[in-house]
């Protein structure tokens, strides 16, 4: 301290000589020169103010006395750095200004800078320090918490008496707002100011006697402490927001010194709590309302909740029915169409659960329906159509998974999945085709497994001219009952024994179709079969020297018609 005293000493005494010679820069007569001597009077007025902390204490308002002693110095400690920068400001703005009045100001303003900045320095050097002596001082006071709260008591019905009184004023002084009244607004404006300024009063007198409490807590090392302290500091803010975190800090300090790590344990639960309210607050923040019913963020996540349970008890449902399919030998078609009408009846009821869960009304769908109606009428007509067509195919079943369907020349294949939407066939090139419902509704389908999977094939070829007809016959049957083919040779439902079938005497060929009946793999696969059927018929028809013959035409010129050629040589 005597070294900061004797430092501040020589820059009072290096200031005083510039003084001396910017004064005598101005002329006595000049109006400068009275400014000047006023500013100067104002230097030497800037004394630095001794910070002496006397840590001898009486009784329990004077510990308090002491402990808001502290207080004010914490203060200082938020407040200084804020004037300095100021300061600063104004110095570097005088600085463009080489007059000698605004000399003299930046030597006023240097010197009021210097003593702030030696007095934050030594703040935060000592602060610490006084507020550990002051802190193993407490378990030698008494606290006399009763007479504490009886006070507290009288001075918040007091405050209660005055915010009434507030509220009153307020209600006068709009009554005369609205009369234009000025005379009787500023009259109230002033009661209202005596009010406000009578509340501070009131507030500090509910710290002062919450801390005598705060003490005694605080000696005693208990957890209610904490709470008392964000009752404190909350009074301190009305009284002035800007130095309730001095106070803030200052509590922090003494019940770290008292806690020590416990601290940590404590401040973990606080926070904590506060982030739980956070969260509280923001799960039921308001995101936009259905009808008279608001829909917060709980409110959706129930909703999204409930629609993921439904989906997986769907999606085990599924499963279950599949491994039911294989024990019991159910059919993949039946498995399948219970397996996905039982899917989509718990995704729709999954969905009911799920608004009623929210606390939607069910009568309010009308309104969904509605806005569904103007989308279909918008563009969701296939959608729609699509869906509706899926459940039409479930239930008639004339099309169903496992079914070997033909839909135009060049697409057929095996049905593999009907959903809501769509239907997925697998070709024989192992392509999979996604097929809207709709197509197979609207459009002729073959099925050529609808009934049963026994199907008859037509494999045409023909003979030439002059061939005889019964040995065709003879011969082509005689070569399929030899051959390993595995054709349809008995049925109870249907006539399948094989036929040759004379068809017509065409233009190059005597042509004829062999009437044949597989089933199986081979009634889904028609080009191979009819490749193994044709190759027998040729070797049949070849070992018994039937002629198979090609496509010809006769060229028949007339004599009666003479032509030339004449051939020009170059």
């Amino acid at each position: 301290m005597k070294k900061i005293l004797l430092l501040i000493s020589f820059v009072f005494l290096f200031a005083n000589t510039n003084i001396n010679q910017i004064l005598k820069q101005i002329p006595k007569n000049s109006p400068d020169y009275t400014l000047a001597t006023a500013i100067v009077q104002k230097i030497d007025t800037l004394k630095p103010k001794n910070i002496v902390f006397n840590a001898n204490i009486i009784d329990e308002w004077d510990y308090e006395k002491k402990f808001l002693q502290l207080l004010g110095y914490k203060k200082e400690l938020i407040i200084i750095p804020k004037k300095i920068d100021d300061l600063e400001k104004r110095i570097n703005y005088l600085q463009e200004n080489n007059t000698p009045i605004a000399k003299l100001q930046i030597i006023f303003y240097n010197t009021q800078l210097n003593l702030l900045e030696n007095r934050l320095n030594f703040l935060d050097l000592n602060l610490k320090k006084y507020e550990q002596t002051l802190f193993k001082k407490l378990d030698n006071i008494k606290f006399d918490t009763n007479f504490a709260k009886k006070q507290i008591d009288y001075w918040n019905k007091l405050l209660k008496n005055k915010k009434k009184e507030y509220e009153r004023l307020n209600i006068d002084l709009q009554k005369w707002e609205i009369l234009n009244n000025k005379s009787n607004i500023a009259i109230m404006k002033n009661y209202i100011k005596i009010n406000l300024n009578k509340q501070k009063q009131i507030y500090q007198n509910l710290i002062n006697n919450n801390l005598i409490i705060w003490f005694n807590e605080l000696k005693n090392k208990n957890r209610a402490v904490f709470d008392l302290t964000k009752k404190i500091v909350s009074y301190e803010k009305f009284i002035d927001n800007s130095t309730s975190k001095a106070l803030n800090s200052l509590t922090y300090d003494f019940e770290k010194f008292k806690f020590g790590k416990e601290m940590i344990l404590y401040q973990s639960k606080d926070e904590f709590k506060i982030f739980l309210s956070k969260i509280g607050s923001f799960l039921n923040y308001p995101l936009f309302s259905v009808g008279k019913r608001t829909i917060t963020p709980v409110n959706f996540f129930l909703f999204i909740l409930v629609l993921f349970i439904g989906w997986f008890i769907g999606k085990y449902y599924k499963k279950l029915i599949y491994e039911i399919r294989i024990r019991y030998e159910l059919s993949h078609a039946t498995s399948t169409l219970l397996a996905n009408m039982g899917y989509y009846t718990i995704l729709t009821l999954a969905f009911l659960i799920a608004l009623k869960a929210v606390g939607l009304d069910l009568s309010s769908l009308a309104m969904i329906a509605g806005a569904l109606s103007v989308g279909i009428g918008f563009g969701l007509q296939n959608v729609v159509s699509n869906f509706v067509s899926g459940i039409i195919m479930m239930f008639e079943r004339t099309i169903k998974v496992g079914d070997y369907i033909q839909i135009d020349a060049n697409t057929r294949g095996e049905i593999i999945d009907i959903s809501m939407r769509a239907t997925v066939i697998r070709t024989n090139d192992n392509i999979n085709l996604i097929i809207p419902n709709q197509s197979f509704i609207q459009n002729n389908v073959i099925n050529w497994t609808l009934g049963d999977d026994i199907v008859r094939f037509r494999v045409p070829f023909g003979v030439a001219y002059g061939s005889d007809i019964d040995q065709v016959e003879k011969v082509v049957l005689e070569a399929l009952k030899n051959s390993n083919l595995p054709y349809v040779k008995k049925s109870n439902k249907y006539d399948v024994e094989p036929r040759v079938i004379f068809l017509e005497m065409g233009d190059s060929s005597l042509n004829f179709e062999l009437f044949i009946w597989v089933n199986g793999d081979y009634a889904k696969r028609p080009r191979r079969t009819k490749s193994k059927f044709l190759k027998i018929i040729y070797n049949a028809l070849n070992k018994a020297g039937i002629e198979i013959p090609f496509s010809q035409q006769d060229l028949h010129i007339r004599d009666s018609i003479p032509f030339e050629i004449n051939i020009k040589k170059t």
